[in-house]
């Protein structure tokens, strides 16, 4: 039976970076660590933490709201996550405390996740060089929380926002910009360690997930790939985080 054990603010934090327009999720299970991805139209996001005691298999979490609601109102250290079979329902023990939810065989948020993981795959074989048709020259190392930068574009600025993403690796710079047409600019510059990148500068479009995207990037360095009009790709070199956001096309 898929089954583990994390620290119960370690497990929270970790499924709050999932929690922004997603209501269901599929947890895969190893001995010392659980992996959760999802995937749309707009991005892809895998993350990885910490667990001990872990059966292997899968944990499919339907309600993923009232999921996280237990997790702050207990207190105890630790919690335990089982699922005796997908569908059944999910059993949640922390402390003298425990919940149990009922489950549905559907996860939206796992869909497009086995199509994306395939080009995920031969990007990882060939070195981030490329993602499906776009490729990747530009490459270098930033802190995560730099990326942050604008993340409140959309209170500051208004919604309906448009991003651009700029790499100049002669500079040293990746610069971040938000855009709402008529009510303003927010940028944000990030010093950028440069590994790869011949041209200028290489520049893409990206529409209002961007900010809150960059929001789930972890508080340590972190490697990025980009191209001209491609995916943005930012990646932990443990391997326990992966982002990719999709590029769009806009009007300038």
């Amino acid at each position: 039976m898929p089954s583990f054990t994390a620290s119960r603010k370690e497990l929270l934090s970790f499924i709050d970076t999932f929690s922004k327009g997603v209501d269901n999720l599929a947890i895969r299970v190893k001995a010392e660590q659980i992996t959760v991805a999802v995937g749309a139209l707009t991005h892809y996001l895998r993350r990885s933490m910490d667990c001990h005691d872990g059966d292997t298999g899968k944990i499919y979490i339907s309600d993923l709201v009232r999921f996280s609601e237990f997790l702050k109102a207990t207190k105890a250290a630790e919690v335990t996550v089982s699922q005796s079979a997908r569908g059944r329902p999910i059993q949640v023990k922390a402390g003298r405390s425990s919940l149990e939810l009922p489950s549905s065989t559907y996860i939206a948020s796992e869909t497009d996740v086995p199509l994306i993981e395939r080009v995920v795959g031969k990007a990882e074989d060939n070195m981030w060089q490329s993602f499906g048709e776009a490729n990747l020259p530009a490459c270098g190392n930033v802190t995560g929380t730099d990326l942050y930068g604008i993340s409140k574009a959309s209170k500051v600025i208004g919604s309906g926002i448009t991003c651009k993403v700029d790499y100049r690796p002669k500079d040293t710079e990746l610069a971040l910009m938000a855009e709402q047409k008529n009510k303003g600019k927010m940028f944000a510059a990030v010093e950028a360690e440069p590994i790869s990148g011949t041209a200028e500068s290489y520049q893409s479009h990206y529409a209002h997930w961007l900010p809150e995207l960059l929001n789930t990037v972890p508080d340590s360095v972190v490697q990025f790939h980009m191209g001209e009009s491609a995916p943005f790709v930012v990646r932990d070199l443990d391997g326990s985080y992966l982002l990719i956001v999709f590029d769009q096309e806009v009007d300038e």
